[in-house]
């Protein structure tokens, strides 16, 4: 077996590249899961936004969009690792 130190680090740049972006959108996918049902979202977010806004921000319909966007973050970094995993 030869040493080859540019495909050494250019699989430890992929790996480290891979996870960040599946860090990425587990934070973002975390974020948009429980933000909008949090007590921040209800005194901070909506009272801050204009009235037009407002009103959008405070429907459970658009805060379960939010959660179910969060919820396609967590798939995508699960693609992300299941791809990775697949490659190694």
């Amino acid at each position: 077996m030869e040493y080859n130190p540019s495909v050494l680090g250019q699989r430890s740049l992929r790996a480290a590249l891979i996870l960040v972006i599946v860090v990425y959108l587990t934070a973002a996918g975390w974020f948009f899961v429980l933000a909008p049902w949090s007590r921040f979202w209800a005194a901070r977010v909506v009272p801050g936004a204009p009235f037009w806004v407002s009103t959008w921000l405070d429907h459970p319909a658009f805060r379960g969009a939010l959660s179910g966007f969060g919820l396609v973050h967590f798939a995508a970094a699960w693609s992300w690792l299941e791809r990775a995993m697949r490659k190694t």
